[in-house]
């Protein structure tokens, strides 16, 4: 069975069809990479898939429990897509950490909110019965995800005080934090000089594990290459071209595909 199904998902905005019939699957431990230009429909379906849109028609299912299923409303409640989340985690083009918190709070801010609705229901958050002992867990978890993304040393700075490579490596670290079954990147190196950008590039993929399952929206075609299990190229919407990196980067068929891929260096 594989870990995540996305099943003819469907998003327009207004009268614009940005999602035509996307359907594809990713096993445990699998990373796939999608690349396209811009307003193919890439950011829109991983925003769909971490539910921060939804989608007019498809099914989403993760580990075999349907998340989303556009033919039963009740799967589309406040309290049910904010279940849903917790499956994926996502880092965003430009950060997105806030500001006023130290980096080590950034990292811990979601798994202590995630704690306390834990605790409320079920008296209990990852072995912990209180919410002080649950604290020291998420500390602890937070310096080991800082140390996993080589900034131990950062962990007391404000965001501002970081560079943009490092600011995006905390943003992993947080993703990060609730232990998503899927990990997904949007153009995570777009907003980052080509220093900074092996940096980050470099901490992704050190985390590709047998466990880690990885969706990176990208434009780095030689990252793409060397660390994607499989390769979705989608073109106005729909997956024009998809299957492994030698497949769809090396031996393009579609004539999209290898326009696209004419404007790379590879």
């Amino acid at each position: 069975m594989s870990l995540l199904s996305v099943q003819n998902i469907q998003k327009s905005f207004g009268k614009t069809q940005v999602l035509k019939n996307i359907s594809f699957s990713l096993d445990k431990g699998e990373v796939l990479a999608i690349i396209g230009s811009s307003g193919s429909g890439k950011t829109t379906l991983l925003r769909c898939l971490n539910f921060l849109e939804t989608p007019q028609k498809g099914k989403i299912t993760v580990n075999g429990s349907v998340l989303f299923d556009s033919s039963d409303i009740s799967r589309t409640s406040d309290s049910q897509i904010r279940k849903n989340r917790l499956h994926f985690g996502l880092v965003f083009q430009s950060f997105n950490l806030f500001p006023q918190y130290k980096v080590i709070e950034n990292i811990m801010l979601a798994p202590q909110l995630a704690a306390k609705e834990q605790l409320k229901k079920t008296g209990e958050f990852m072995g912990a019965a209180n919410f002080k002992d649950a604290q020291e867990i998420i500390r602890e978890t937070a310096f080991s995800l800082l140390d996993r993304v080589g900034l131990s040393e950062k962990k007391d700075s404000y965001p501002c005080n970081l560079s943009g490579g490092q600011q995006q490596r905390v943003a992993i670290a947080r993703a990060l934090a609730l232990n998503p079954d899927v990990l997904c990147f949007d153009e995570p190196t777009s907003a980052l000089d080509p220093e900074l950008t092996g940096e980050v590039l470099n901490v992704i993929r050190g985390l590709k594990t047998s466990d880690s399952t990885m969706i990176v929206v990208t434009h780095e075609i030689e990252f793409a290459r060397d660390v994607a299990d499989k390769i979705i190229f989608m073109d106005e919407g729909v997956i024009a071209e998809e299957g492994t990196p030698d497949q769809v980067i090396n031996n393009p068929q579609n004539p999209r595909t290898k326009e696209f891929l004419s404007r790379f260096n590879h």
